[in-house]
């Protein structure tokens, strides 16, 4: 049996204070919005001064950006479960298009899309740090699986960042911005959601299907 030691207990604290900040940042910005939250709310919030919020991070950007890359991660650890990688194609296209759908309509990931949309034209560090941790991320691992596709000859060649780009506008198209905006205010069923990425798949190999 293996013991902690008192340097690993403390490291152990530390990212177990860590995370609580971040929970409680996420949930100020998500119900305040990014400018009106502020590293003194997020304290008061948190029940300890600022000064031992600034000793975790420097800035209400630093903590912001935190918030994302740890979202973000859980999101694209999900999304590219390693029990699907012996999928065929089609059964991992479906399975991308369910879990992003399913995550990305969630209300966390509605609020901080809501968030981005609407604070990122005063704060463009905002969508910048978002796209950088969230989307870029998601794409590219996308494009390296559409481009071991197209080598496959399974798909057509083409720009593999691209064709991940469209597959994506298509898993959510005419579903995300009626959520994000209210117009549909509903949570999508399971059948709803697999109607809609089954279209998107069939569209997606029929544009790429081999000449």
């Amino acid at each position: 049996m293996v013991t902690a030691t008192p340097q690993s207990r403390r490291e152990e604290r530390r990212d177990e204070r860590r995370d609580g900040i971040l929970d409680v940042a996420r949930d100020c910005f998500l119900a305040d919005g990014y400018a009106a939250t502020s590293m003194s709310t997020i304290a008061s919030r948190l029940g300890g001064s600022k000064g031992t919020l600034y000793n975790y991070f420097k800035s209400k950007e630093e903590l912001f950006e935190a918030v994302m890359q740890r979202q973000c991660g859980a999101l694209a650890e999900t999304l590219f479960d390693v029990e699907h990688e012996g999928d065929d194609a089609r059964e991992r296209l479906e399975h991308f298009g369910a879990a992003f759908l399913k995550l990305l309509l969630t209300p966390e990931s509605l609020g901080i899309h809501r968030v981005v949309v609407g604070e990122s034209g005063r704060f463009p560090e905002l969508g910048r740090t978002f796209y950088a941790m969230g989307p870029k991320v998601i794409l590219t691992r996308m494009a390296a699986y559409v481009s071991d596709l197209m080598d496959q000859g399974v798909l057509r060649r083409a720009d593999p960042f691209v064709a991940a780009q469209q597959f994506k506008d298509l898993a959510i198209s005419g579903v995300l911005q009626p959520r994000t905006w209210g117009v549909i205010t509903e949570d999508l069923t399971d059948a709803q959601i697999e109607s809609q990425v089954n279209t998107a798949v069939d569209t997606f190999l029929r544009a790429y299907r081999p000449d």
